[in-house]
C-alpha cells in the first residue's frame, strides 16, 4: 500500500487538473417525480452515500476508502461521484487509478467513474494531503463541518440530462415573462440515438402552466442542446426579489420504452440581475445592498433559522467565504436572500506585492487553479436566483495575470451578473 500511494503522489504531482472533472450545475437525479419534489433518495435505486472510512496513515497522507459493489445494471449506466467537505486536499483513486488531484477543499466537485469502474466491487480511495497551493488558503475560514458530509455516488442512464442553463424573463414591456431552458443532453453510446426529453413548469401558486415531450437525435458520443422558449403568461407579479421571493417549479425529465425516467427538479425565480452605474439591479431597480458574511456551517435547518433571522434583522444580501452546499443557496433561493458568490482564492500573504510571483494573483504558474475554481463555483450554482454577483476571491486576494484570465472567463460565459475583485484597486477587471 506505501508503495502504491507513492506511485499515485508522484503521479498527482505532474497532473495539474483532471479531465474527468464535471463542470456542471449542481443537481440530484431521482426515479420518481414524487422523490424528486420531496427531495428523498430513499428509493432512489442509483443513489449510494459516500462515507469513506480510515484505512491507514503513510506519512501525513490518510487514506480513506470505501467499497462499492456495483450492480451488472449499472453497465448501461455513467457513473459520477459527488464530493464535499473533505477538509483537506485530496487525490481520488479508483481500482489504484489516480481519477483526479484536487487543491481545493472548500467547493464540492463531480467527477466521472465510468472509465475506471468494473463490475462487481470497486475500491474507490480518497489520499488525503496538505495541499500545493495552501497559499491561496492563507485567508480562509476553517470549514467547521462534519467531513465527507453530502457526498454521494450517483448514476444516470448513457442516454441522460447533462446539464440545464433556465431563465425567466421579462417582455420588452414588461407585462410578461418567458421561459428560456436550454437542456443539455448526453449519448455515450457510439451510434445516433433519438432522445426523450420532458418538461414541466408550475407557477409558485402552484397551477402548471406548460409541459411538453421533445425527441430528437444526438450523434454518438456527444452533447447536444434542445433549446425551448415558451411563455408564460402576464405574471409580471411574480418577479423574484427580496420582498417577493416567489418561486417557479420546473421538473425535467427522460422518457425511455415510453416511461419517464431521471427526474430532476428545481426552482426558479422570475426576472434578471443586471448591473449599471455601479449599482446592482434587480428587475430592473437599484439593490440597496445591506450584507453581512455568512457560511453555512452547520445543518439545513440551522442554517435555515439563522438566516431568517438575519432577514428579519433587515440583511438582504448574504457574503460568503467561499462555495457553500448546494442547499445554502436553495434556502436564500426560498427567502429572497440575495448572495454575492465567492470562488475559493483567499490568499492574503503578499496581497500588495505586485511582481511576478509575488502576490499568488499574479503568478502564472497557478493560473490552472484559479481557473479551475472559478469555473467549478460558476457551473454548479449559476441557475440559482439568488446569486446577484460574483467575486473573484476574498477581499484580499491580490490582483495580477490570474485574476485578469479568471475576470476574462467568467466574463465569457456570464452575460449579466456583475464580476467583482475587490484588489482590482482601479484596474479594468472588475465590474464594480
Amino acid at each position: 500500500m506505501k508503495r502504491f500511494i507513492a506511485t499515485i503522489l508522484a503521479l498527482a504531482a505532474l497532473c495539474e487538473v483532471s479531465a474527468q472533472q464535471v463542470y456542471r450545475t449542481e443537481f440530484s437525479v431521482f426515479d420518481l417525480r414524487e422523490a424528486a419534489l420531496k427531495n428523498d433518495h430513499s428509493r432512489t435505486e442509483h443513489h449510494i452515500r459516500f462515507a469513506p472510512k480510515t484505512i491507514e496513515a503513510v506519512g501525513k497522507v490518510e487514506v480513506v476508502g470505501q467499497t462499492v459493489d456495483l450492480p451488472t445494471a449499472w453497465s448501461d449506466y455513467n457513473v459520477y461521484i459527488h464530493i464535499q467537505n473533505t477538509i483537506k486536499a485530496y487525490d481520488l483513486v479508483v481500482n489504484e487509478q489516480l481519477v483526479a488531484s484536487v487543491e481545493d477543499s472548500y467547493t464540492p466537485a463531480d467527477f466521472l467513474l465510468s472509465p475506471y469502474l468494473r463490475q462487481g466491487k470497486n475500491e474507490i480511495l480518497l489520499l488525503l494531503r496538505r495541499s500545493e497551493c495552501i497559499e491561496l488558503h492563507s485567508g480562509s475560514k476553517s470549514n467547521l463541518v462534519e467531513q465527507f458530509r453530502g457526498s454521494y455516488i450517483f448514476a444516470q442512464h448513457r442516454k441522460h440530462i447533462y446539464d440545464y442553463d433556465a431563465r425567466i424573463v421579462q417582455s420588452a414591456n414588461g407585462k410578461s415573462l418567458a421561459l428560456e431552458l436550454d437542456i443539455l443532453v448526453r449519448n455515450d453510446f457510439n451510434f445516433e440515438e433519438i432522445v426523450q426529453v420532458g418538461y414541466d413548469i408550475y407557477s409558485p401558486d402552484n397551477k402548471l402552466i406548460d409541459y411538453a415531450v421533445r425527441e430528437f437525435p444526438v450523434t454518438g458520443r456527444s452533447i447536444d442542446t434542445l433549446r425551448i422558449r415558451t411563455s408564460l403568461g402576464e405574471e409580471s407579479r411574480y418577479l423574484w426579489s427580496f420582498s417577493n421571493p416567489k418561486l417557479y417549479r420546473l421538473t425535467l425529465y427522460t422518457k425511455r420504452d415510453s416511461k419517464p425516467r431521471e427526474y430532476i427538479s428545481f426552482r426558479l425565480g422570475a426576472g434578471t440581475t443586471t448591473f449599471a452605474n455601479e449599482k446592482i439591479l434587480r428587475n430592473g431597480k437599484p439593490i440597496t445592498i445591506k450584507s453581512a458574511r455568512y457560511n453555512a456551517r452547520t445543518t439545513y435547518d440551522e442554517a435555515l433559522a439563522e438566516i431568517k433571522a438575519l432577514k428579519a434583522q433587515g440583511i438582504n444580501t448574504l457574503l460568503p467565504d467561499n462555495p457553500q452546499p448546494e442547499w445554502f443557496y436553495d434556502i436564500c433561493d426560498g427567502l429572497g436572500i440575495y448572495v454575492i458568490e465567492r470562488a475559493n482564492i483567499n490568499p492574503n500573504e503578499q496581497s500588495q506585492n505586485r511582481k511576478i510571483g509575488g502576490t499568488p494573483s499574479n503568478n502564472p504558474d497557478l493560473v490552472g487553479e484559479y481557473l479551475a475554481r472559478v469555473k467549478a463555483m460558476y457551473y454548479r450554482t449559476r441557475n440559482h436566483s439568488c446569486i446577484i454577483a460574483y467575486a473573484l476571491g476574498g477581499d484580499a486576494a491580490g490582483n495580477g495575470y490570474n485574476m485578469y484570465k479568471a475576470y476574462q472567463w467568467l466574463k465569457g460565459v456570464e452575460k449579466n451578473r456583475a464580476i467583482i475583485c475587490t484588489s482590482a484597486e482601479g484596474e479594468w477587471n472588475t465590474d464594480l
